[in-house]
């Protein structure tokens, strides 16, 4: 059901200590270039943390998790997200946090291309 969603999306661990990559759709794949998810897994290690350039790392995951120890369900955060090839593009990421009877708390995250949001709502974005 998930593969045809009109949107980018993966589930992590939501653990500040240990944020495991659980699951991404085709969309998330294909606009990120990875061939599948076996490759995504290889190339970031199953880590979330892997997918954010390394020189927003720490102030990234500070941001997310500020935003929910103040008692958000949904963070939203811009960076930039690794691609299979190892380049990045800039992200709007929304995340919502959750408790799995299975996993334990995870988050769910949207990803759109910042730069095709730009494009196609510059005037909602000039005002």
């Amino acid at each position: 059901m998930s593969e045809h969603l009109p949107g980018a999306f993966i589930i992590y661990r939501a653990d500040k200590e240990d944020d495991e990559l659980f699951f991404a759709n085709d969309e998330f794949l294909h606009m990120s270039g990875y061939k599948d998810i076996d490759e995504l897994f290889r190339l970031t290690e199953k880590s979330f943390r892997n997918l954010i350039r390394e020189d927003e790392q720490q102030q990234i995951e500070s941001n997310i998790w500020e935003q929910i120890d103040n008692g958000n369900e949904n963070d939203y955060i811009h960076f930039h997200l690794r691609k299979a090839d190892g380049t990045y593009f800039s992200v709007l990421d929304h995340g919502r946090i959750v408790e799995s009877p299975q996993y334990g708390k995870v988050f769910y995250v949207l990803f759109m291309d910042w730069e095709d949001m730009h494009i196609r709502y510059n005037d909602k974005f000039a005002r």
